[in-house]
């Protein structure tokens, strides 16, 4: 089967498509027939070799899947060959960039037939992790305002759909000036513009000087300590990554303040198979079903044009996601 492998951590010259063994399918797993998949920043700092947790090379690239049902592991039941699904890959959310994968059970997300497998590659790490921060990383309610960094690209606009399901008020931020414009489709309140626009200055002139509720930050380096400011007391910053740079700041000090608090957050500590991530499954399904979640496609590549899709990524000129066309269907 073709897989993209990255042999060695480095630059895109490390990308190479090899025809390799199918995979063992363990017990409690699922071997899908992979139609697509999506290209993460994880993808970029795991070929980088700065990944958070640790990588053993080679490795087979990708995340999430989408496709359908090959074969059933021992003691799996409630899913069918042929079944259409999207899935994270499993815990180091590797090998989805080949033909087939095998997948644990508890991370499948059954989809309704007929709908479209491109579209659904789009959806589990960002819907999933946008749900789990609004639920189980926060605790939002009704009339919260949020303000989310990056807000234009695949986990700002699952929050900012998300958020608005939940009668939350979303703001959030781009690079610059056009990049949010898929948000403010989506119901984003104010979408700031950071090469221009002061963010702490808007979150303060939408919540009349009170500051918002939840910041979710994705971008590190110097936007992550404003980001405090911006913040009503006992406010709160979720930080799911670095995309721009490690920051440098003394945390104890901006947590007092405003009497704030700070989390990180990885959408597998929310435990796949428990009661609250089958629920978080049961919930993004119906969204999608019902047509009120929708992941704009920024640019699809075929697999063979894996080094271009991570030139695409890492240029930030994508707002929405890229997917990689692997089978097809």
């Amino acid at each position: 089967m073709k897989a993209v492998v990255i042999t060695a951590p480095g630059g895109r010259d490390r990308l190479e498509v090899q025809d390799l063994p199918e995979p063992d399918l363990p017990a409690g797993h699922v071997l899908i027939d992979v139609a697509w998949g999506a290209c993460n920043w994880g993808d970029i700092q795991k070929r980088q070799g700065v990944y958070p947790d640790p990588v053993d090379y080679p490795a087979i690239l990708g995340g999430e899947v989408s496709g359908r049902v090959a074969q059933l592991g021992e003691g799996v039941s409630g899913v069918a060959v042929g079944d259409a699904v999207a899935a994270i890959t499993g815990p180091d959310m590797l090998r989805g960039f080949a033909e087939r994968v095998a997948v644990p059970q508890a991370f499948l997300i059954p989809l309704a037939e007929g709908l479209d497998l491109r579209a659904a590659a789009a959806y589990p790490v960002v819907s999933l992790t946008a749900w789990h921060l609004l639920h189980t990383a926060a605790s939002v309610k009704a009339g919260d305002v949020i303000l989310v960094h990056a807000i234009g690209g695949g986990v700002g606009l699952a929050l900012t759909q998300l958020g608005r399901a939940a009668g939350l008020r979303v703001i959030g931020t781009v690079g610059s000036e056009g990049k949010g414009r898929h948000a403010l489709d989506f119901g984003a309140e104010r979408v700031i513009p950071r090469d221009s626009e002061d963010f702490v200055a808007v979150a303060m002139e939408v919540t009349d000087g009170r500051g918002v509720d939840l910041v979710i930050d994705s971008l590190g380096a110097d936007i992550l300590p404003r980001s405090f400011d911006a913040l009503r007391p006992f406010g709160r910053v979720i930080n799911i990554g670095e995309a721009a740079g490690e920051p440098d700041f003394a945390v104890r000090k901006k947590l007092y303040e405003r009497s704030t608090s700070f989390a990180g957050f990885e959408v597998l500590h929310a435990e796949p198979g428990s009661p609250r991530w089958r629920a978080s499954v049961k919930g993004i399904a119906a969204h999608i079903a019902d047509g009120d979640l929708r992941l704009p496609i920024a640019e699809e590549f075929g697999i063979d044009a894996i080094r271009d899709a991570h030139e695409f990524l890492e240029s930030r000129r994508a707002s929405g996601k890229v997917l990689i066309r692997v089978g097809g269907a």
